[in-house]
């Protein structure tokens, strides 16, 4: 945490704002990612929302599922995708479908199934997302 004035935070907070935006539109377009850039996207979802619980490298730990080689991350897409939007009763998977956009969802989906010792070859597009949700 860093104190800065007001003058400082405004801006900070205005870019932030700004970059929001920008994404949440260009999660809400109908534009077709490659693979490339879904697995970029993802990967960093991915190291900011998913490795505190499933590892770095997908290999789970304690409570927390192996992603690598698991039948979520290597079975059919949509009952990742499902889990991932709504979480699993019963267990320590949160819904991910309230914090992350179509476009972030996406990609992080993309970058499970094909990156972590998967390689299903699955591309998940934020239009799959928002029909799914």
């Amino acid at each position: 945490v860093r104190a800065v004035g007001e003058q400082d935070f405004q801006s900070w907070l205005a870019q932030k704002q700004t970059a929001a935006v920008a994404a949440a539109a260009e999660a809400a377009s109908d534009k077709v990612w490659s693979k490339e850039d879904l697995l970029a996207r993802g990967e960093k979802v991915y190291q900011s929302t998913c490795a505190a619980c499933h590892g770095q490298n997908g290999e789970g730990g304690g409570p927390f599922p192996a992603l690598k080689g698991s039948p979520i991350a290597t079975g059919p897409v949509d009952a990742h995708m499902d889990i991932v939007l709504h979480g699993k009763p019963g267990t320590a998977m949160a819904a991910f479908g309230g914090q992350l956009n179509d476009l972030e969802l996406a990609a992080v989906i993309t970058f499970e199934r094909n990156a972590l010792g998967n390689s299903t070859g699955d591309l998940v597009q934020p239009a799959d997302v928002k029909a799914a949700r």
